[in-house]
């Protein structure tokens, strides 16, 4: 009956957390991976644009799995592939609660509340590999750092390098733990992390004749800041919501967030609080995952890698001690307490921001994509446009974006022109359509010579696109009019 009850508990929460697919907020960045995985199987090649061979995307595991899952159900994965990676996180937070305590009604507790925090509603729903890769880690929590299993040392540490190499942070923490816990070195970790680098980088050399993913280059080119310095970094850090909080609201108290402070302060109270009642063994996971959290932040907030997805399972990780706290005793006023002030509230914050965002580029970006597929039979043409994730996959068109992403020669002209490379991109590679957010063209900072070769065919304005017959919804998507303006150029020939 206990696993009868955990088991349809968890089957509860994933049926009750798919009713967020009913936003479409998918993640722009996801449809890279999905025109990635595509390309395979139209050219055999992994790539973007035909059979050009480029690491467009930061996940290699992932895009296999996508590749399959596009094998299985063809043009109709997204949703199968969506509903599979909410069932491994869920099922991933199931392990975690069977590791943190042994009372059946506090796992279900923490399950649920674990299942509904906004990064978590994310990582379920966006169609990233976040879920994936919180999977991957806490598998590698129980059979390697608990059980003490050897193939879960060999074997998961290059899987969770496969699905990103930025992944490496948790491994070397756990490693450090391992090492300093046991005063001695563990071979099979050891043996697996050189057989992680020697793989995923060897494949990158041989494969694409690059050593660090194309995506990690180009973002690093296209968004320095040379100006920033110390200073300017940490306060950045502190300000950003995204590093610290469950909520992407700009409210500044003396330049720094409020929710940073009270997410910081409850979370580091929490834990020392619930600290004295777990085991030894509890207490040593949570330090991990606790760890990794505070490094993650710190690390690539500093950095000033202000992706929202970076912070998405480290952002989990630190608030797992605050569930912990109101649930650990199955105090009823606590467990109210946490459901009025926490749950209802962020949950709330994450209905809207769905229900806006997933309007926004489900019915903006995406019916952009539809209208150049629609008017450009030949999928040979080019568009030059940023981001590269909705309208170039569902255009079908070869895409030139302006990070560098997809196309490496963008790379090469950020390298010899620093930031400004529209002019130089368009008058080497000719693209046939241009899809900018401003008009004139680039502001007007393009050539005449270079402009005048295209003409204006269409304009997509997101405010019209903010509206509806319902009053809520109405009100929602002008609350966040989710994307921005574009103009659609033609190059005339």
């Amino acid at each position: 009956m206990k696993k009868n009850k955990l088991l349809i508990s968890i089957l509860l929460i994933i049926i009750i957390k798919a009713l967020f697919l009913l936003t479409k907020h998918i993640q722009e960045d996801a449809f890279i991976t999905w025109r990635v995985a595509q390309n395979i199987l139209d050219y055999g090649v992994y790539g973007f644009n035909g059979d050009e061979r480029i690491s467009s995307s930061t996940t290699h595991l992932y895009v296999f799995i996508s590749v399959l899952f596009k094998l299985i159900f063809s043009e109709n994965f997204i949703y199968p592939l969506l509903i599979f990676n909410s069932i491994i996180y869920t099922w991933g937070t199931k392990i975690l609660s069977d590791i943190l305590t042994s009372n059946d009604n506090v796992k279900i507790l923490f399950i649920f509340f674990a299942n509904f925090l906004p990064p978590a509603i994310k990582i379920s729903i966006l169609g990233m590999e976040f879920g994936l890769i919180f999977f991957l880690y806490v598998l590698f929590l129980k059979y390697a750092v608990l059980l003490r299993r050897n193939w879960a040392f060999l074997l998961l540490p290059i899987l969770i390098s496969w699905t990103r190499l930025d992944a490496a942070m948790f491994l070397l923490i756990n490693f450090f733990y391992d090492l300093f816990r046991y005063r001695k070195p563990n071979y099979f970790f050891i043996l697996s992390g050189i057989l992680s680098v020697i793989t995923i980088l060897g494949f990158n050399y041989f494969y694409f004749h690059e050593i660090i993913n194309n995506t990690i280059i180009a973002k690093r080119l296209a968004y320095a800041n040379e100006a920033d310095n110390f200073m300017s970094k940490f306060i950045g850090m502190l300000n950003n919501t995204n590093y610290y909080s469950m909520l992407k609201i700009p409210l500044n108290i003396l330049k720094i967030n409020i929710f940073l402070i009270i997410t910081i302060f409850l979370s580091i109270f929490s834990f020392y609080k619930i600290s004295k009642n777990l085991n030894r063994e509890q207490k040593y996971i949570l330090s991990i995952i606790y760890t990794y959290a505070w490094v993650r932040m710190v690390v690539f907030g500093f950095a000033n890698s202000w992706f929202d997805w970076y912070y998405w399972i480290p952002q989990i990780f630190m608030f797992i001690p605050i569930i912990l706290y109101f649930i650990q005793d199955l105090n009823k006023t606590k467990i109210i307490t946490y459901i009025v002030i926490f749950f209802i509230p962020l949950v709330a914050y994450q209905t809207v921001h769905s229900i806006a965002t997933g309007h926004g580029e489900w019915y903006y970006n995406r019916k952009v994509g539809l209208y150049l597929d629609s008017i450009e039979p030949d999928k040979s043409k080019t568009v030059f446009l940023e981001p590269a994730g909705y309208i170039p996959y569902f255009s079908k068109l070869k895409a030139i974006d302006y990070v560098g992403l997809v196309d490496k020669r963008v790379l090469e002209e950020f390298k010899i022109k620093g930031n400004n490379v529209a002019e130089s991109v368009i008058k080497k590679y000719q693209p046939d359509y241009i899809l900018e957010d401003n008009k004139p063209m680039f502001k007007g900072d393009i050539s005449i010579e270079e402009s005048s070769k295209y003409k204006l065919i269409k304009e997509f304005h997101i405010l019209q696109n903010a509206k509806s017959d319902n009053f809520i919804l109405d009100k929602i998507y002008k609350l966040k009019p989710s994307g921005r303006d574009y103009y659609l150029y033609k190059r005339i020939n």
